[in-house]
């Protein structure tokens, strides 16, 4: 039976190998609600620049910096998942992979795996699933051990973690040029009163877009030429 499972588990991993291979030469949409069409508008006439991904989940399916790295830009990429950031490992070998949690501090925890991808994985306790201990660590103190020195767009996707992700983080240090941020409600009042719309207004960020449940920020100084930005 334990063999069973280990060649599912290798099967599985090439599987996914193949699917990427296959689907890196495709022309498509990434994100689940187009968020990568505007990601890719957004910094047009950005020759390189830098990325944080948190809660990566797949180097290309539902990935809002795919088309920035064959861009030529670079960046760390971070998942509760060991198979998710394997294959980043295979298919976006020049940013940083990192497998970790990434909350408002340094040492262990514990998230609850549902599937072998992360997009059902979660740090919310779940009796149905699986309860793992990893590392975790704040966000800055992962960009302080790669010695990042600017952001240009920062993206959270942490499963109900985000507002901790994004807690502790030094605005005033990286000033990322675009923020993309999960808030999980379509309630749009309920998001204005959110303490993650709190904490980006307070540090100088202003709402311009919100794609399901992807929220988009800028720096509010910058918010006025967004327009402009965006045309194609």
């Amino acid at each position: 039976m334990k063999n069973f499972f280990l060649k599912s588990s290798l099967f599985y991993f090439f599987y996914k190998i193949l699917k990427i291979l296959r689907n890196s030469k495709r022309s498509m949409h990434l994100g689940e609600f187009g968020e990568d069409i505007f990601v890719r508008r957004f910094f047009k006439n950005y020759k390189k620049g830098t990325y944080v991904d948190v809660g990566s989940y797949h180097p290309i399916k539902g990935s809002l910096t795919y088309n920035l790295y064959k861009k030529n830009w670079s960046g760390i990429n971070i998942d509760l998942s060991k198979i998710s950031v394997d294959l980043f490992k295979i298919s976006r070998s020049q940013d940083i992979n990192l497998r970790a949690a990434i909350t408002d501090y340094d040492g262990k925890t514990f998230y609850y795996e549902n599937s072998p991808i992360n997009q059902q994985n979660s740090m919310i306790e779940n009796s149905f699933a699986k309860k793992i201990e990893i590392d975790c660590f704040k966000l800055n103190t992962v960009l302080d051990k790669y010695q990042i020195k600017k952001i240009d767009y920062l993206n959270i996707d942490a499963e109900g973690n985000d507002f901790k992700v994004i807690s502790t983080f030094d605005f005033e240090r990286f000033k990322p040029a675009l923020v993309t941020i999960e808030f999980n409600s379509y309630d749009f009042d309920m998001l204005l009163e959110s303490d993650i719309h709190t904490l980006m207004k307070n540090n100088g960020y202003k709402l311009i877009s919100k794609f399901g449940v992807t929220c988009f920020y800028v720096e509010s100084k910058t918010s006025s030429n967004v327009h402009e930005i965006m045309r194609i």
